[in-house]
Parts: C-alpha cells; sequence; structure tokens
C-alpha cells in the first residue's frame, strides 16, 4: 500500500461517525457508584466517559454518537461546554433497546448508509484504531472487532480465532479459565449489517447479531496493549491508578 493510499485510509478513519454504548445502569457499581450511569463513574475526579473521549480524539475520530439512555441528562449536562475537539450527538432511547437495539437507533438518525465505529461505553483499549480501520478495508470484511487479551479469561468469556484471523466461535463466560483473547468491545461495521440490525429489530449484539454474523465472516483485530472494564468494584478501584497513564488525560480539564 503506498503512503497515499495509508493516508487516503486514515482520513476515511477520521470521517467515521462513532456510535458509544454509554446508557448502562452500572447496577453492579451501585455499592461504590450510584450517582449516575456508568459512564459517568469518576476516575480521579473525572467521569470515565472523559477517558473515552479523549482517545477517540487521539485517534483521529471527528464524530461521536452517545447512545444514551439511563440518566441521559446527567451525560448532556457534564458535557455542556466542552467537547474534547469532537463533534458531539446524543441518541436517547425512551426505554432500554438492548446494545444492537441502541446502535440501529442511533445509526437510523446520524449515520445512515455510513460505516461505523461501534465502542461499549465501560471499558478501553489500548488500539490503533487506523490500523485496524485499514486491515477491515482491506480485508473487505461486513465487520471486524478489536480483540483484547487478558490473563483470565473467565471472567469475560474467549473468542477463537483461525490462523486467517477470521473468528470461529464465541465462548461463554466462565467456560474456560486461563490467557487468551476477548471480545474488546469495539467493533467496525458495515452499512449491510447496521441496516439489517434496524430491519431485524435486533436487541443484542453478543447473542443476536454476532452469532449471526460468523456465518458470514467477523475478522479479528488482535491488540496485546492495556485493557479494562470498570463494570465491577475491584476494576473501577484499579482503573484510578492506570488510567491517566495509559490515556493521557493527567492535567486536563474534564
Amino acid at each position: 500500500m503506498t503512503s497515499q493510499e495509508t493516508a487516503s485510509k486514515q482520513n476515511g478513519l477520521s470521517r467515521c461517525p462513532a456510535l458509544l454504548l454509554v446508557g448502562g445502569l452500572g447496577t453492579r457499581l451501585r455499592q461504590v457508584y450510584a450517582d449516575g450511569p456508568k459512564a459517568l463513574a469518576p476516575i480521579q475526579g473525572r467521569p470515565f466517559l472523559a477517558y473515552l473521549l479523549r482517545m477517540l480524539a487521539g485517534n483521529g475520530l471527528s464524530r461521536v454518537v452517545l447512545c444514551v439512555g439511563y440518566r441521559a441528562g446527567q451525560i448532556e449536562q457534564w458535557l455542556a461546554g466542552q467537547n474534547f475537539g469532537l463533534d458531539i450527538f446524543y441518541s436517547r432511547e425512551d426505554e432500554p433497546m438492548g446494545t444492537a437495539g441502541a446502535l440501529g437507533l442511533a445509526y437510523s438518525r446520524y449515520a445512515c448508509g455510513e460505516r461505523v465505529l461501534a465502542m461499549n461505553g465501560d471499558s478501553i483499549m489500548e488500539l490503533d484504531l487506523a490500523k485496524m480501520w485499514n486491515l477491515h478495508l482491506t480485508s473487505s470484511a461486513e465487520v471486524s472487532i478489536a480483540l483484547a487479551r487478558v490473563s483470565d479469561t473467565s471472567r469475560y468469556g474467549s473468542v477463537e480465532v483461525n490462523e486467517d484471523g477470521w473468528v470461529t466461535s464465541f465462548r461463554e463466560k466462565g467456560s474456560g479459565e486461563g490467557a487468551g483473547y476477548i471480545n474488546g468491545g469495539v467493533y467496525l461495521f458495515e452499512p449491510s449489517v447496521m441496516d439489517r440490525v434496524v430491519k431485524d429489530g435486533s436487541v443484542s449484539l453478543e447473542r443476536e447479531v454476532l452469532p449471526y454474523q460468523l456465518t458470514r465472516g467477523v475478522l479479528a483485530f488482535k491488540a496485546d496493549g492495556y485493557f479494562i472494564d470498570i463494570g465491577v468494584p475491584q476494576d473501577l478501584a484499579r482503573a484510578q491508578s492506570e488510567l491517566d497513564a495509559v490515556v493521557g488525560l493527567s492535567g486536563a480539564q474534564a
């Protein structure tokens, strides 16, 4: 690939809408944080969402759609007057629609007909999105998924990949132990997939969209860098001493 072709693809990434799932209730965090949606759980005095937005801006993206639901007003209030250098839009669901349903709603409102980046709003990983983008385009995949390497997959469930880099199976939580790759919660979806999500009324990425897509192909992008999911109290506590160094928000206003 020539440098001009690479630059062209990276410019495409900068225009790609990022759909960020931030409507989670944070039920498992209630004992340590019950004041708002999970995406606003504080890390060193600033919301976890600040780290996600900084990571997206740092990877060259410019347009973000926040899929909000539970206590959406708190997210909008926090972001009033700041944008991290991003154009930020809100797609509010009136009732819980599941991960795929929320993405489908945001897609139909703000990104219809476009390739989209979709991300969980309660985890973050060190990831070169430009490389993932280029691999996705080169492979002509309908779906690409970023995989994070962890020391114990039992909490998350593991992802099996063949020698050609395509996902062969998603294993359930608790089905195995030891080091391996898990779903990192970062995806690239072609319009053909998102149109199907909207048409079928899919509710869950994990239980409906991804298993179906295995028959059509899901491309894996393996990342061996830092990963954390703040969905449980012990990992929210761990994030307090780790995320500033990983994302580089030390001294930033948020």
